[in-house]
């Protein structure tokens, strides 16, 4: 008997790491300018210097998250479908939620996270939908 060989979605898994190393790394400046060690002029406002009310611990979780199934997919492997479905769609609904609110014209183009936002945003629906279509090659 030949085994079937199972053919993963390199290019989003790919993104997905990516996003999920950005992600990290964007929490590790906003936990350092909370402590003051660093301060990137980005990252100074109330809601970012304050690690229980900021996006620190959100980025860093979705970051972490988002590495571990992307890597999962990479293999092919039950539990990363899972995990891949629950943090594309977090990604997809925290961005829309995001971009909702620069319909007012609160949309900042110096500060670069936005457009992490606007890629994860992308990445996340896109990603969501093919995972969802293609979930049979992970049985």
């Amino acid at each position: 008997m030949s085994e079937k060989k199972k053919d993963s979605n390199e290019l989003l898994n790919f993104l997905m790491i990516i996003i999920g190393l950005i992600f990290v790394i964007k929490a590790i400046m906003e936990f350092l300018a909370w402590a003051g060690i660093y301060t990137p002029s980005w990252a100074v406002t109330d809601a970012v210097l304050s690690v229980f009310g900021g996006q620190a611990i959100i980025s860093m979780l979705l970051g972490f998250w988002c590495l571990v199934a992307g890597i999962g997919l990479f293999r092919e492997e039950e539990y990363a479908l899972g995990m891949g479905l629950v943090v594309l769609s977090i990604m997809a609904a925290s961005g829309i939620m995001t971009m909702i609110g620069w319909v007012g014209g609160s949309f900042d183009v110096a500060y670069w996270p936005n457009y992490l936002i606007i890629v994860a945003t992308i990445v996340g629906v896109l990603g969501f939908l093919w995972l969802l279509f293609t979930y049979k090659r992970y049985d």
